[in-house]
């Protein structure tokens, strides 16, 4: 019973990425079924009903979604008996003022506002999908010639290196890599190792001079605890978005980090491809370099695994397949991950009446036209729903027509 709730409870914790939280809601479906292998009890049967249909409400869509899939597989089993008369735990909230003893003597508080903002951050990282990505060593290297992205940043991150450039054409996953990469060194940190700090470059006002302490004032760190793990903290750097931020200099050289009592880092930047002659011809001094690949059939697939129970949908994970592969084209169309989202939402209204697939040709324009209608429909039923007033309501009927056109 006390591993059923514990299972229900990383279920329900969103310091969990989606991924565990959905296998935790599996293994309690394989606890309930293999009543063989761990005997069985009256008792609890109807506790692990209890957390798998209190799981099945309340919670991100994802982890709600498998609940309920579970739920409806053993539905000749009702939710009988006593409910437990308390909810499924998770983490407490963090105080709003720091520990006594730490005002007391004065310190900055450096662990405590690194620990609230651990949490906000694993909060905002959250990916509702997420596909591991694969890339190549460098711009030359050959396309079959690949290797997970993870584990050479991993390798980079265990080496002397400095930084790592990881290079992506538009919409290639650049930045959702960062943000997973993020979400994982958070889940793994402990004090006293470097402290993992995303940076959205394009919102930095001085990149090029104090971007780290441009973005722990933004995370609400006073001057002293600022001064303070400059001094005696190691950080990972993710810096998001360098060719949007319009940043063609060498951003490591000029924050003068690693040097004699400057700020001791190691630095992940990511950048478009077509950028990298720039940035080089500024004075790189990179030390690490890779490409992300485009998507594999066997990672569009698994994409599409993700994808379809996020929402209620006529649609299966065989029906998109169908249509990705029968339509001339889609398939390497869509392995730019960013495209292959704006196809999944497209397809639907895309191929409506539409018998012969073949015939069918969609191109990026195409794509984004028809997302735009969607998204634009999707909202407007949503608003109609709420109540507007005259002139609201006239607003968005305007909007609504511009994206028909």
């Amino acid at each position: 019973m006390g591993i059923c709730q514990l299972l229900g409870e990383i279920a329900s914790d969103t310091v969990w990425d989606i991924a565990t939280r959905q296998q935790a809601i599996g293994l309690l479906g394989q606890f309930y079924k293999d009543d063989g292998d761990w005997g069985q009890d009256g008792s609890i049967n109807p506790w692990m009903l209890t957390i798998i249909d209190k799981l099945s409400t309340n919670y991100e869509q994802a982890v709600s979604a498998t609940a309920a899939i579970l739920l409806q597989k053993i539905t000749a089993d009702k939710i009988s008996g006593q409910q437990h008369p308390y909810p499924l735990r998770a983490h407490p909230p963090v105080p709003n003022v720091p520990p006594i003893l730490v005002k007391v003597q004065e310190f900055p508080d450096v662990d405590y506002d690194l620990y609230r903002l651990r949490m906000q951050r694993l909060q905002e990282a959250r990916l509702s999908i997420y596909i591991p990505p694969i890339a190549k060593a460098n711009l030359q290297a050959k396309d079959d010639d690949l290797f997970p992205l993870m584990d050479k940043v991993q390798e980079f991150l265990a080496s002397d290196r400095q930084v790592m450039l990881i290079l992506g054409d538009s919409g290639s996953g650049k930045s959702t890599f960062n943000t997973h990469l993020e979400s994982e060194l958070l889940q793994a940190y402990k004090s006293g190792k470097p402290i993992p700090l995303f940076i959205n470059l394009p919102a930095i006002d001085l990149p090029d001079q104090v971007m780290i302490a441009q973005q722990l004032k933004y995370h609400n760190f006073d001057d002293d605890q600022i001064r303070e793990m400059k001094l005696h903290q190691r950080f990972i750097l993710i810096c998001d978005g360098c060719d949007k931020s319009q940043q063609l200099i060498n951003l490591h050289r000029t924050n003068m980090l690693n040097q004699t009592g400057q700020w001791n880092v190691k630095m992940i930047i990511s950048c478009r491809s077509q950028y990298l002659g720039q940035i080089t011809a500024a004075g790189s001094c990179l030390k690490a370099e890779v490409v992300i690949a485009p998507f594999s059939k066997g990672q569009i697939e698994s994409y599409v695994d993700q994808y379809v129970p996020l929402e209620p949908r006529t649609w299966t994970t065989h029906d998109y397949m169908d249509k990705l592969t029968t339509i001339p084209n889609l398939m390497d169309l869509v392995k730019n991950p960013f495209l292959f989202t704006l196809a999944l939402e497209a397809l639907p209204d895309s191929i409506k009446g539409r018998h012969d697939l073949s015939t069918i040709k969609l191109t990026r324009v195409l794509l984004y036209k028809i997302f735009v209608v969607h998204w634009l429909e999707v909202n407007k039923r949503s608003l109609e729903n709420n109540t507007l007033s005259v002139k609201d309501r006239a607003t968005l009927e305007q909007l609504v027509k511009a994206g028909f056109t």
